[in-house]
């Protein structure tokens, strides 16, 4: 009965530490990802018509030549990768898509130059 109890004690505590940490804004991005070398971060979030975010999406980064890199949105809907770095940013695109949605609107984020180490576009989503 009190290891029931103490189990129960410590799965809700695991719950509640992981609920905090949605709330605070934190992710489940690892930077490990973040490969030393590799071209720069693009990034942003994938959300509804009314703001609302939308988990597991679908981000794909499609330079003029190479191959497109497809990423997926977190419970946030944010996502994050890289392309390589000889490919400039001006020549990717970045489209998202999601079961029972299309996309309505994109908006880019892109520093001066071609030396931006992140590109933030956030994508606007509405069902369909």
């Amino acid at each position: 009965m009190l290891i029931n109890t103490l189990i129960r004690a410590i799965v809700l505590l695991i719950a509640v530490a992981h609920a905090f940490a949605v709330l605070a804004g934190g992710d489940d991005y690892d930077a490990s990802n973040d490969v030393k070398g590799e071209g720069p971060a693009y990034f942003g979030f994938v959300r509804d018509n009314r703001g609302s975010a939308l988990v597991d999406a679908q981000v794909m980064l499609q330079p003029k030549k190479g191959k497109p890199v497809t990423l997926k949105t977190n419970a946030l809907g944010l996502y994050r990768g890289h392309i390589r770095k000889d490919i400039r940013p001006d020549d990717v695109e970045v489209s998202c898509k999601k079961a029972g949605y299309k996309q309505v609107r994109i908006n880019r984020r892109t520093p001066p130059g071609n030396t931006a180490m992140f590109i933030e576009t956030e994508c606007t989503m509405q069902r369909q």
